[in-house]
């Protein structure tokens, strides 16, 4: 069963980002939270590699979806997902982390986000090696290496 204060929070800081929106997935919630869940059970030293929006969608992707139209069927659903699916959602979000960590160096490029933000993800995962003819890559770790910023 999901932190009954969680739950609480969770319900609030969600509607207000739905508002916009006709319609939810519960089941991203749910997901979100178990992957926030099985990450904190992990080294840090691993998970600052691991690509959080990756893990969720390869949960999401086998898990069915819990739509809401409005707040009571939400919470409808968010009671469903917690006791008919929390077992299958723990398991899905278990083997999303196994296949995001077998290929901890791919590089992906992001739906919608800040491209410095992936450049900087791009960069932490993709090392310069001694031979590296990527100017673009020196001068990122040059500028944020603790040497040059003394």
């Amino acid at each position: 069963m999901a932190n009954p204060g969680f739950c609480r929070f969770w319900g609030i800081e969600i509607m207000e980002t739905i508002k916009s929106r006709k319609y939810h997935n519960v089941m991203e919630d749910l997901v979100s939270e178990e992957v926030r869940r099985q990450l904190v059970s992990m080294s840090p030293r691993l998970t600052q590699y691991i690509k959080r929006v990756e893990v969720e969608t390869y949960a999401l992707n086998r898990l069915p979806p819990l739509y809401a139209c409005s707040r009571e069927g939400w919470l409808h659903q968010k009671r469903r997902g917690t006791d008919d699916c929390y077992e299958q959602v723990k398991i899905a979000v278990r083997q999303a982390l196994a296949a995001v960590q077998r290929d901890l160096l791919r590089s992906s490029t992001p739906l919608v986000g800040d491209e410095e933000e992936h450049k900087t993800a791009t960069t932490a995962t993709h090392p310069v090696t001694k031979g590296s003819k990527d100017p673009e890559q020196y001068q990122y770790l040059r500028k944020s290496h603790s040497y040059y910023n003394r």
